[in-house]
């Protein structure tokens, strides 16, 4: 049963690698997903030996070529391949895991008819293999700025260990089956606060956007748009704006970019990125220490008649004041060095 129940955590760990604000398998390209997927490589190695059956050789090899796979697509930032391969890879190894468990336990079982007064086993294979998930675990809550208190799973550790040095294995696997337990409330609890900032930042990434659309909006009407692709873009508009689901808001964004495509109002997107890019670096800047208030103030009031000067069509002038402006921000940066 160890290894049923050390290869489940495996899983419960793995499958966090792939939660994201959307679609796309954002942790595709944190090494953390390789080195689960080579972690599990490695326990079925030591599980298999030469008297293991052909089947369980030929999916071991199988699940190899995933690995390597999964490590290929990682170097070339493909992540759609990468979740793939990752995905591929673990369900062969946790057929593997379901056939070597079963002959396991035909072979213990002949075992305790045997000799039933064998004491405890040395568990400290077993709290290796959870320090693992434990440190997978704290690398995924630091990625996400997730506070978890990790510390009743750490002093359960330091009691197990000390246990295993005193030759008490009894009460060693009564710990570790604790720190099991413990594992999945606190995975619970770390996909929980996840969920939430993902939520918060689908919300932050929406408001954004919506002060777009309303130059958009003005764009469409001064284009001569017809008034039903107005209106659909003032309903996402309204949509945008009182969703918090992340998967609405991203719903929503793509209605919007569809119609801009299908009409025609993409031509002042690399205008809008090039505002926020600027929204970006006055917010670095009004964060250091230092700094001279007059000159974000005159920063901030320059980027609204950036912003107003577009929505009335002015784009030359905006064009030129964004120019400007941005190196302003430059300057401010050198003279904070």
């Amino acid at each position: 049963m160890k290894f049923v129940i050390s290869f489940a955590l495996l899983i419960l760990v793995a499958s966090m690698a792939f939660g994201g604000i959307t679609s796309n398998a954002y942790a595709a390209d944190d090494p953390v997903i390789l080195k689960i997927a080579q972690r599990a490589q490695e326990q079925i190695s030591n599980q298999i030996s030469d008297d293991s059956s052909d089947k369980i050789k030929r999916l071991f090899e199988e699940g190899t070529q995933q690995v390597q796979s999964l490590e290929k697509s990682l170097q070339s930032d493909d992540a759609s391949a990468a979740k793939e391969y990752f995905l591929s890879a673990m369900k062969i190894f946790k057929e593997i895991s379901r056939h070597l468990t079963t002959s396991a336990s035909d072979v213990s079982s002949q075992d305790k008819m045997s000799s039933p007064g064998d004491t405890a086993r040395n568990p400290s294979n077993d709290l290796q293999r959870l320090q693992f998930y434990l440190d997978n675990l704290k690398t995924i809550a630091k990625k996400h700025d997730a506070f978890i208190d990790f510390s009743e799973l750490d002093e359960l550790f330091v009691k197990a260990r000390q246990q295993i040095s005193d030759h008490q294995f009894i009460q060693a696997l009564d710990t570790i089956h604790k720190i099991k337990e413990t594992i999945v409330d606190v995975n619970k609890e770390l996909r929980e606060k996840t969920s939430k900032q993902e939520s918060q930042r689908a919300k932050v990434y929406a408001q954004k956007y919506l002060e777009q659309l309303d130059r958009l909006i003005e764009n469409a009407k001064k284009q001569g748009v017809s008034d039903e692709i107005v209106q659909k873009l003032k309903s996402a508009k309204e949509n945008l704006s009182s969703t918090d689901d992340p998967r609405q808001i991203i719903e929503e964004i793509r209605k919007i970019i569809s119609l801009k495509d299908q009409f025609k109002l993409t031509k002042n997107d690399s205008f809008e990125s090039r505002i926020l890019q600027v929204e970006k670096t006055l917010s670095k800047i009004s964060q250091v220490d230092g700094v001279d208030e007059e000159d974000l103030s005159d920063a901030r009031d320059i980027l609204q008649s950036i912003k107003q000067n577009l929505n009335d069509g002015e784009f030359e002038t905006a064009n030129e004041q964004l120019r400007n402006l941005a190196k302003q921000l430059v300057e401010i940066k050198n003279s904070l060095q």
